[in-house]
């Protein structure tokens, strides 16, 4: 490779190490960074939007072809290698400028040409060593504009080229921090601290990381003696308590505002994807107002469109279940008892009896022979309570009984029972009954408990029907449930809902039934683990499964 080709490479590194706030070795630094050390813990700016998704599979070998479309991809590796140069000192003279959009192009636009020449990692030395430059100083960009997914990922591929990389080691880490996963930023600050360890921003993060930690286990100690001291928790003043409900009322509007702003936001960003692609189709451009009216306007439709979908599929299952009990109800009819029209011409008539009464032609008295062979059979009156009846019948006919008739104790004539309030009270008391129970580590463990508070919107229909000698258990009904997490301290953190669309006789098995997750009413913050709240969630959803299976155990039971 050309002598000229090593000595710009070398120039570059040194010119970006200058250049770059978050290494130790940065003298002159061109941009003030604003505590690149010390990460901020919110990771809810590394969502991703539709350009950033574009950018991270180009990082993943699809090659970005608006960038590169007036380029000349050249196939002799130095003249690839002398363009890359220029892209990489193009993007360090924009970062020292504080031009991260035009740095971030520049950077993209020298790896895509150097990419091809390094294929599974088999390209030449210098190629190498530029690729990891430029995709380290992508890494810090990304990192600068608050993208911390892409910062991981690109520093991500300086590693993959070169593992021992100490600058690209601590770019992913603080990228992992950023993102709230301090155990990979540890690990990553472990490995360059291995291979440099007079590496002072290195060391100063591993100290910011486990003081961070010491401080949560501190705070968290103080609480405990604070709630088991006797003049504390139980005892408190009333004053003490409202500072402390007026913080949490101050902080829950503070998040809230932070959401409302973030929410404004992305959809504000998802305008902009829209006035983008309507340009390249030659489309009217909608200003944010009425693009923002007609987004409530369609989301509106997909609502109704989809309760319409709904109403509708409950429409069909109760006509089929109609339809299917018209068919066992016609089953149970023998068709050869229908009446001749000989037989239908004797309905018409009538007789005397011997005491002169007139009567159905069908009456036959009993001779008083017959009654000494036979006894009497003159209709007699049904009890339900009747004696000998109960003590003839087996066990199944005495569940029967519970729904069928007196004159139907076998079952065996169609019949049918409405069982829809008593069905409704039972799910809601058994629901009402859920709750689970998590204890996560964050600092010192803490416990988490996740209750149902309300059964909303509890609608359907249920019966008991009996054909065939047999016993059917028919229900239907779809609720919405309203939840709350609470911490050991009985503080709300984090409350929501869960929709349960279809709790039906059909589906008998825990893992049939569907339960959706809605969105976080309250979502969890402050000093909680989120992800331990989260479980505590997902173990609520496991015990509403079981608590309606409890629901149909009972129904069996009672019917």
């Amino acid at each position: 490779m050309a002598s000229e080709s090593e000595a710009h490479v070398e120039q570059s590194d040194v010119e970006m190490a200058d250049g770059d706030a978050s290494m130790p070795d940065a003298s002159n630094e061109a941009v003030a960074d604003d505590k690149m050390t010390d990460p901020p813990g919110d990771d809810s700016d590394s969502s991703i939007s539709a350009a950033d998704q574009a950018f991270l599979d180009e990082l993943t070998d699809n090659e970005d072809k608006d960038e590169n479309t007036n380029e000349d991809n050249p196939k002799d590796p130095s003249e690839a290698l002398l363009k890359a140069l220029e892209h990489k000192e193009t993007g360090n003279t924009h970062f020292a400028a504080a031009q991260l959009i035009e740095a971030s192009r520049a950077y993209r636009k020298g790896i895509s040409l150097l990419k091809p020449f390094n294929q599974a990692n088999s390209g030449d030395e210098q190629i190498k060593i530029l690729l990891v430059t430029m995709n380290t100083n992508l890494s810090m960009v990304c990192y600068k504009q608050q993208k911390y997914k892409l910062a991981k990922d690109a520093a991500g591929k300086s590693l993959e080229i070169d593992a021992s990389n100490v600058k690209a080691l601590y770019r992913r880490a603080l990228a992992h921090r950023a993102l709230g996963d301090e155990d990979l930023a540890l690990n990553d600050l472990k490995c360059a601290y291995k291979l440099d360890e007079k590496n002072v921003a290195v060391k100063k993060e591993i100290a910011n990381i486990r003081k961070g930690r010491e401080l949560a286990k501190k705070n968290e100690k103080e609480r405990l003696q604070k709630a088991f001291s006797s003049g504390s928790l139980l005892y408190g003043d009333k004053e003490e308590e409202e500072r402390q409900a007026a913080k949490r009322r101050e902080k829950e509007r503070k998040e809230q505002e932070e959401r409302e702003a973030k929410e404004k936001e992305r959809l504000k960003k998802l305008w902009e994807d829209d006035c983008v692609e309507r340009l390249k189709n030659e489309e009217e451009v909608l200003d944010y107002e009425a693009w923002d009216a007609e987004r409530v306007k369609r989301e509106k439709e997909e609502k109704e469109r989809k309760e319409a979908e709904r109403k509708e599929a409950e429409k069909k299952k109760r006509e089929e279940r109609k339809a299917a009990a018209k068919a066992n109800q016609k089953d149970d009819t023998d068709s050869e008892d229908e009446l001749t029209e000989k037989e239908l011409a004797m309905l018409r008539g009538y007789k005397k009896t011997s005491d002169g009464r007139t009567t159905s032609y069908f009456t036959r008295e009993q001779t008083d022979k017959e009654k000494e062979l036979i006894g009497c059979i003159q209709p007699k009156r049904l009890e339900s309570n009747a004696s000998d009846s109960a003590a003839s019948s087996t066990t199944e006919q005495q569940q029967t009984a519970k729904v069928g008739s007196v004159w139907n104790q076998a079952g065996t004539t169609w019949e049918e029972k409405d069982t829809t309030d008593w069905c409704k009270s039972c799910l809601t008391e058994c629901l009402l009954e859920s709750m689970s129970a998590h204890a996560s580590e964050f600092g010192s463990s803490s416990t988490y408990i996740a209750r149902v508070k309300s059964v909303d919107a509890l609608s359907g229909d249920a019966s008991v029907a009996l054909a065939g000698g047999k016993k059917r258990y028919i229900y239907d009904f779809h609720t919405e449930l309203k939840y709350e997490i609470r911490n050991e301290e009985n503080e709300c953190i984090g409350s929501g809902s869960l929709k349960l669309p279809d709790i039906n006789s059909a589906h008998t098995a825990e893992e049939e039934l569907e339960v959706e997750i809605l969105r976080w009413k309250k979502s969890p913050g402050g000093n909680c683990d989120v992800n331990g709240v989260e479980t505590c969630r997902d173990l609520l959803v496991g015990e509403v499964r079981k608590s309606v299976l409890k629901f149909v155990e009972r129904f069996n039971t009672n019917f």
